[in-house]
């Protein structure tokens, strides 16, 4: 099956394991006022926009400001700004932001297996895992993870060619994606590092793999004169400032025993957890069985350590998406565990699915 039925059978089947949702939980989300009628009228449809997705749409649309009360500067720029130019051409800010969720979803069907088979990984277990993970709503949901997804494997794919320069640019379009986008950059000169290319050829290529954040400070310090606006606005969104790591593991210990209470809330609390203990996992079995090189270890450790020091595991549903190359690990289990894992990683993403699109916090 060739990647263009891959990305519509996974877009439409996702939408049609929302919808038990629809009867089993209240709604808790309103559809977006400034989306077309079509689309408010929809649940299949404008569903697809919660949370973080309401405010890329917003940003494309009004501009970097303040919603809801809340500021929206701790967006990376690269996602609105592809929602504002698709729009010109189809006039509509909801259906841009699909297709560009479309296309990046077909990038990564495209690129994925292309990766693999460059690392030496001939068998596809870590794509299907990918679309099986628990946070595999985010792929078709109007966030970042499938275009930051996509841009990602294109830098591998490049450098794995040693296609340096398109590699630097792309890893530039990352680190505007999201801050994670810097682990991909520190990929790339790492291997620029290992490389035989001139010196001053690696310096400009390093600088242009942090073209997206550069450019992002700068706008940000014209714009609100803050340059780390961008970091200094996690707080409000739930996201303390760096921090250490044995501090979250004790906040996260009293939540579960003496905090402890028998909610939605909590047992969304138990699956951050868990995945980062599963990411723990796949990680440390990468590393011990030498199952990747080194740079995609060192993007691997940052995206992986990100939240354990922000004092919160509240996106790991979606960090684990970003953590990808890990995924390697499943062609080294035994085929009961490759099902058994499988199994249970769809299970929660129909959960996910259910609380995502009925409004409620899930990742």
């Amino acid at each position: 099956m060739g990647a263009l039925k891959k990305t519509l059978l996974f877009y439409l089947a996702i939408r049609l394991l929302a919808v038990p949702g629809y009867f089993l939980l209240t709604e808790y989300f309103a559809p977006l006022d400034f989306i077309a009628r079509f689309w408010q009228d929809n649940y299949l449809l404008w569903s697809w926009a919660n949370f973080d997705g309401e405010h890329y749409l917003a940003i494309a649309k009004f501009g970097y400001g303040w919603r809801g009360g809340m500021p929206q500067y701790a967006f990376f720029p690269l996602l609105p700004l592809l929602i504002k130019a698709v729009s010109v051409v189809v006039r509509d800010y909801y259906l841009a932001a699909q297709l560009v969720t479309l296309g990046s979803i077909f990038a990564i069907f495209a690129l994925f297996p292309r990766w693999l088979k460059l690392i030496g990984h001939t068998h596809k277990l870590p794509l299907l895992a990918l679309f099986l993970a628990p946070g595999a709503v985010f792929l078709g949901a109007i966030y970042t993870e499938p275009l930051f997804i996509a841009l990602t494997l294109s830098v591998f794919v490049l450098t794995e060619k040693k296609q340096f320069l398109p590699a630097a640019l792309i890893a530039g379009l990352a680190t505007a994606s999201r801050i994670s986008g810097v682990f991909t950059a520190i990929f790339l000169i790492h291997r620029l590092i290992m490389s035989n290319l001139p010196s001053i050829r690696k310096v400009y290529l390093s600088l242009t793999s942090f073209l997206g954040l550069i450019s992002y400070t700068l706008f940000l310090f014209i714009t609100t004169g803050d340059a780390l606006n961008w970091y200094h606005s996690q707080a409000a969104w739930g996201k303390s400032t760096a921090t250490s790591p044995i501090t979250t593991v004790l906040s996260y210990g009293r939540a579960l025993t003496t905090e402890l209470v028998w909610d939605l809330t909590h047992l969304v609390v138990f699956l951050e957890v868990a995945l980062t203990v599963w990411a723990i996992y796949l990680f440390v079995k990468v590393v011990r069985e030498k199952l990747l090189a080194s740079g995609y270890i060192l993007y691997l450790a940052g995206n992986l350590f990100l939240p354990i020091v922000t004092g919160s595991l509240g996106s790991m549903p979606r960090f684990l998406l970003i953590l990808f190359p890990s995924f390697v690990a499943f062609n080294s289990f035994s085929p009961k565990m490759q099902k058994a894992s499988l199994a249970l990683s769809a299970m929660i993403m129909l959960i996910g699915i259910t609380l995502f699109t009925r409004g409620r916090w899930f990742a």
